[in-house]
C-alpha cells in the first residue's frame, strides 16, 4: 500500500513535470511570437499603413499565410479573390499577406491586376515579408514531404513572429502549421483552412504499394521491394502526422470532390470540412464568340512536373503523325505570337502551351519542352509561352479552339474552366477534379481505345457532352484530332454546353458568396470573444 511518502514523491515529480510542460509551452510562444511590445510595434506597423473602416466595428487583421502570392496560378487567384471579398463584405478587417516574393504592396497589387484583373483596395492590405520561403521551396534530396511541411512550420513561426493576426488563414495547405498556431496563440486565433491538393493521399500510398513510377515515385524505389516497403511505412506515418495537424483546423474548405473525399478521410472532420469550388472569370470569358477560332491548342497551367506537360507535346507529336494533312511541311514557319492571335487564317494547327514560371526550375522545364519539341520534329507547331499576362491569356483563349490539359489527379483545374467558359473545345484527363466536377459529362474513348464522334445535338437526349477526357497518350491523340477535326453543329453544341457549364458552376461570384458563407461564423466567433473580453474588463 502506497505510504504517503511515495504519495508527495510521486505528487512531485508530477508536479514538476508539468512545470516543464508549461516552462516548454511558454518558452515556444515567447520564441514564436516574441515580447509583447515587439508585436504591438508590428500591430502599429499595420495600422499606420492601412485605413480600413472602423466607423461601426473594430478592425479584425486576417494574416493570410500564402508564401507565393505572385506566382499568378490558380491558387493566387483564390488568395486575392477571398480577399476582395472580404474587403467587399467586411471593410472593417486588413488583410495581411504573408509574403516570400520580396513585393511591396503596390508592386504586388499591380502584378495581381496584371495578371487576373482583380482591382484590390490597398487601404486593407498589408504585406509581412517572409525571409526564409527557402524552407517550402526547396527540393531536398530525400524526404521531401516530411522536410518541407517541417519548413512550413518554421516559416509560420516567422509569420507569427512578424504579425499576430486575429484570424490565421491558409490558402495553400501546409496543415502542420495548424498545431502551431493553435498552441502559441493560446487557442484565440482560428485557423482558417482551403486546401487544394491534400499533401499526401491515399492514391499516393497505391501508387507506391504497387511500385508503379511517377513524379512522387522514382524508379529506383519503385523497382526494390524493400524501398518500397519502407516508402510505405514513411507515408503511412506522414500520413497520420498530417491527419493529426488538419483536425486543428477551424474551418475547412476544399476546392473540388476529389480533394473534400481525401481531406475528410484525413482530417475526420465532415461537418466542417465543405467544397468551395475556387473562383474563374468566367464573366469576361463568356462574352467571347464561339465562331471564328483558328486551329490552335491551347494548354494553360503552370511549368510544375505534376502538370504533365510532356505528355501534351507527346499526344500532338502522335496526333500530327496520325494526320498528316495537319503536319506542317519542313519549309513552313510559325508565325509571330502577334500574329497568331490576329484574324489572318492559320494552314496547320499550333500548339501553344502557356504557364506560369516560379522560379529558374519551372523556366528550364518550359525550355526541356521546346527541346522535346524539336527531338519529335514538331518544334515548328509548338510554342512555349511562359508568363503571359492575364490580358494576353485572354486573348489566347479568344482565338483558340481547343483547350489542353494533362495532369493527373488534378484537384481541380481552373484553366479547364476558364477553356471552356472561353468556348473552346477541351480534351482533359480523366482523373479528379476534371473528371468528377468540371468535364461532365463527357467524351471518352472505348476500353478497345476507339474514339466516339461527336453526337449529332438533333438525336441526342440528356445532357449534352462538355468535353472530352483521355488517359494515355494515344487517347490524348486521338481526342486532339477530333477536336481538330470538328465541324457542323455538334462542335458548337458541345462548345455552349461547356460554357453553360463552367459559367453556372465555378464564377467568381458563386466563390465569393460560398466562402463569405464559411467565413460568416469565424466572424461571430470572433465578435463573441471580443465582446466578452470587454465584459471581463468591466
Amino acid at each position: 500500500m502506497p505510504t504517503l511518502e511515495t504519495f508527495i514523491h510521486q505528487c512531485f515529480v508530477v508536479g514538476t513535470l508539468l512545470m516543464a510542460a508549461m516552462a516548454v509551452y511558454l518558452g515556444i510562444q515567447v520564441l514564436t511570437l516574441g515580447t509583447q511590445a515587439h508585436q504591438d510595434a508590428s500591430k502599429a506597423r499595420a495600422q499606420a499603413a492601412t485605413a480600413p473602416d472602423t466607423r461601426t466595428h473594430a478592425a479584425y487583421y486576417v494574416g493570410f499565410f500564402h508564401p507565393f502570392p505572385a506566382a499568378g496560378g490558380g491558387g493566387e487567384r483564390v488568395l486575392w479573390t477571398m480577399i476582395k471579398a472580404l474587403q467587399d463584405k467586411y471593410p472593417y478587417m486588413v488583410s495581411v499577406v504573408y509574403s516570400g516574393d520580396g513585393l511591396d504592396r503596390t508592386a504586388l497589387l499591380d502584378q495581381v491586376q496584371a495578371k487576373f484583373g482583380l482591382t484590390i483596395d490597398p487601404r486593407t492590405v498589408h504585406v509581412v515579408e517572409l525571409r526564409r520561403r527557402w524552407w517550402v521551396e526547396h527540393k531536398f534530396p530525400r524526404l521531401t514531404l516530411l522536410l518541407q511541411s517541417l519548413g512550413s512550420v518554421w516559416l509560420a513561426a516567422e509569420a507569427l513572429n512578424a504579425f499576430h493576426p486575429d484570424v490565421f488563414v491558409d490558402t495553400v495547405g501546409y496543415a502542420f502549421s495548424y498545431p502551431l498556431v493553435r498552441m502559441v496563440c493560446g487557442g484565440r486565433v482560428p485557423v482558417v483552412s482551403y486546401t487544394h491538393y491534400p499533401t499526401i493521399s491515399s492514391d499516393m500510398q497505391t501508387l507506391v504499394a504497387s511500385r508503379e513510377s511517377g513524379v512522387n515515385n522514382s524508379d529506383a524505389v519503385a523497382s526494390s521491394p524493400l524501398l518500397t516497403w519502407l516508402k510505405r511505412v514513411y507515408y503511412w506515418a506522414f500520413a497520420q502526422a498530417y491527419a493529426w495537424s488538419g483536425s486543428f483546423g477551424s474551418t475547412i474548405m476544399t476546392n473540388s470532390s476529389w480533394t473534400h473525399g481525401h481531406i475528410v478521410g484525413l482530417f475526420g472532420k465532415p461537418r466542417m470540412t465543405r467544397v468551395v469550388y475556387p473562383p474563374c472569370d468566367t464573366e469576361s470569358l463568356r462574352e467571347m464568340p464561339l465562331t471564328g477560332r483558328t486551329p490552335l491548342v491551347v494548354s494553360l497551367a503552370q511549368f510544375r512536373p505534376e502538370k504533365n506537360h510532356a505528355l501534351q507535346v507527346d499526344a500532338f507529336a502522335r496526333m500530327l503523325a496520325q494526320h498528316p494533312e495537319l503536319a506542317a511541311p519542313p519549309s513552313w514557319r510559325q508565325p509571330a505570337p502577334s500574329a497568331l492571335l490576329s484574324d489572318e487564317p492559320l494552314e496547320y494547327p499550333v500548339l501553344v502551351i502557356i504557364g506560369g514560371a516560379r522560379n529558374l526550375e519551372d523556366e528550364a522545364r518550359a525550355e526541356m519542352l521546346r527541346q522535346q519539341a524539336e527531338r519529335l520534329q514538331v518544334g515548328r507547331q509548338v510554342l512555349v509561352v511562359v508568363n503571359e499576362s492575364w490580358p494576353r491569356v485572354l486573348q489566347w483563349l479568344r482565338r483558340a479552339s481547343v483547350g489542353l490539359h494533362t495532369m493527373r489527379d488534378e484537384h481541380f483545374g481552373i484553366g479547364v474552366v476558364e477553356m471552356m467558359a472561353a468556348g473552346m473545345l477541351m480534351v482533359a484527363h480523366d482523373s479528379a477534379g476534371p473528371k468528377l466536377d468540371i468535364v461532365t459529362p463527357a467524351l471518352r474513348c472505348t476500353p478497345e481505345g476507339t474514339c466516339p464522334e461527336m453526337p449529332d445535338p438533333a438525336k441526342h437526349t440528356g445532357e449534352y457532352p462538355v468535353g472530352m477526357l483521355a488517359t494515355t497518350v494515344d487517347e490524348f491523340a486521338e481526342m486532339l484530332g477530333l477536336a481538330l477535326a470538328a465541324e457542323g453543329e455538334a462542335p458548337d453544341a458541345m462548345r455552349r454546353a461547356a460554357r453553360e457549364a463552367a459559367t453556372t458552376r465555378f464564377s467568381e461570384d458563386v466563390f465569393c458568396a460560398a466562402f463569405c458563407r464559411r467565413f460568416d461564423p469565424v466572424v461571430r466567433w470572433l465578435d463573441n470573444q471580443r465582446s466578452d473580453a470587454d465584459e471581463s474588463y468591466e
